[in-house]
């Protein structure tokens, strides 16, 4: 009976901390282009589409460095718009490489990654005071002076905009915008022949501030600057899913709760120290269970003999043989990937698809040309080659 008190009490906890219903709009900032909420982001997606009628817009549905068919666009518009802009290594290098094609792509988020900034020598500063303190007030935003046949200041009454960019590479960033503080909200970064459009504030960008006043002009100006016939246009659902986090403007007191980091860490702990409790005492106590010895793999076994028996032969073009064999098995059902080993393009296309780079990659199609065209292999070639290839499928360069 006591467990079943406890476990009782733990539930009315979440459900009492759980969010009340409310006439309140939903505030929440998803930036999702199918929400028609306040901060959703549908009028700026039907804005592009207006703007392109002839185009499809594609949604991306994965992180930018599984979008391999991106690689090979020329004159192609990227979009995205989210709270958080977390990347990987190989996604941060991957959308330098698109835009250095000659790609335009537009990223306004009000976080992001700072080893992506660190990668152009940019930085930015956020400020989330204002939401904790629930300030707002009329807030503006504007273009840069010459770039804009739009009313001076676009305004509207939420958070201040108080995210900027502190330093820009000047070599290759230039200023496009201000908040009403005079700090670069918005800069381009020219990169090969495309480049990138940054922006600290993708609220400017919600269905809220592009339907109030004039505001929507401000999209409007945007889109004047972008490609006027691309190859494809792309609009990135994939980083507004994953990096989504609430604003606290609708919630209970649990979400009150976790805005602040050492109470939310009590909380936690409570809560931890007290499923411990329900699962160590609600264990059945009983007699210990003998371990039963798993049966031996004999399939292992069978492949080491096999292999001893290859050695013990010394016919290392054989062995050559049956391990590129199981290589290109390998291609063909993780990367769909057939080239031919021949083709002068087999290491630069090998190198994209799998993600590894393109010095391993040559060297690697070296060795197995060396391997397929030689008649006798030697002891260091046949581990030279098997060498590359282990380091291939461990994704190291």
């Amino acid at each position: 009976m006591h467990l079943n008190y406890i476990i009782f009490l733990l539930l009315f906890l979440v459900l009492g901390c759980s969010a009340p219903k409310t006439k309140l709009p939903d505030l929440r900032e998803s930036f999702a282009f199918t929400d028609s909420k306040p901060f959703g982001t549908s009028v700026a997606f039907d804005m592009l589409q207006n703007a392109y009628p002839e185009k499809q817009i594609e949604i991306g549905k994965k992180d930018f460095g599984e979008n391999y068919g991106w690689f090979y666009d020329t004159t192609s518009i990227y979009m995205n718009f989210s709270s958080n802009y977390y990347v990987t290594e190989r996604d941060a290098q991957a959308i330098l490489d698109f835009v250095y094609k000659g790609n335009t792509a537009v990223i306004s988020s009000a976080n992001f990654d700072t080893a992506f900034m660190r990668k152009i020598y940019c930085t930015q500063s956020r400020n989330d005071t204002y939401k904790h303190l629930k300030y707002r007030a009329n807030t503006s935003t504007r273009f840069n002076q010459g770039l804009s046949l739009s009313p001076e200041k676009f305004e509207y009454y939420y958070y201040p905009f108080a995210n900027f960019f502190p330093e820009l590479n000047g070599d290759y960033a230039r200023i496009m915008g201000y908040n009403e503080n005079e700090r670069p909200n918005m800069f381009v970064f020219l990169w090969g022949h495309g480049k990138i459009i940054f922006h600290a504030e993708p609220r400017v960008f919600s269905n809220y501030f592009l339907l109030t006043k004039n505001n929507y002009l401000y999209m409007q100006e945007l889109l004047q600057m972008l490609p006027e016939s691309p190859q494809n246009i792309y609009w990135d659902n994939f980083y507004a899913k994953k990096n989504y986090v609430s604003n606290g403007d609708k919630g209970g007191s649990l979400s009150a709760l976790m805005k602040y980091p050492p109470l939310a860490r009590a909380f936690l702990i409570c809560l931890g120290l007290l499923g411990l409790y329900i699962l160590f005492n609600s264990k059945r106590r009983q007699r210990l269970i003998p371990v039963v010895k798993a049966p031996e793999n004999t399939t292992i076994a069978f492949a080491e003999a096999i292999a001893e028996l290859y050695l013990n032969n010394k016919d290392n073009k054989l062995i050559a043989e049956k391990i590129i064999t199981y290589f290109n098995e390998h291609l063909r059902t993780k990367y769909f990937f057939t080239n031919n080993i021949n083709d002068d393009t087999y290491a630069d296309v090998l190198s994209r698809k799998s993600g590894v780079s393109i010095e391993v990659t040559d060297k690697l199609t070296s060795a197995i040309k060396k391997a397929t065209q030689t008649q006798k292999i030697s002891d260091e070639d046949l581990l030279i080659l098997n060498g590359l290839i282990e380091k291939f499928l461990k994704n190291k360069s």
